[in-house]
């Protein structure tokens, strides 16, 4: 898997481009269920269920990409690490 990081790191750059699109995933569960919910009002089944099993799709892939990066980074990615240790870990990792 190729590195999204670019050479320049700063201090302030401390997200993972993964929990950008778990983001992403967690923002899509909205008008995915929104759309479930009209469907199902309006009598398409169809539309409901392929709206459900999308949304579902949506909450099962963010919580596996921020469970994943739980165990590898060792903190949590919804809260970003700003000790020190982990700033020169970091540097030292993606620094070219």
């Amino acid at each position: 898997m190729t590195s999204l990081a670019s050479g320049n790191a700063t201090a302030s750059d401390n997200r993972h481009p993964m929990s950008i699109v778990a983001f992403l995933l967690v923002l899509l569960i909205i008008p995915a269920l929104g759309l479930a919910v009209t469907f199902s009002a309006e009598g398409n089944t169809g539309g409901a269920v392929a709206s459900g099993v999308a949304g579902a799709a949506f909450l099962v892939g963010a919580a596996a990409i921020y469970a994943t990066m739980a165990r590898r980074l060792g903190h949590s990615p919804l809260i970003p690490d700003d000790s020190d240790a982990e700033k020169q870990r970091y540097l030292a990792e993606h620094r070219r």
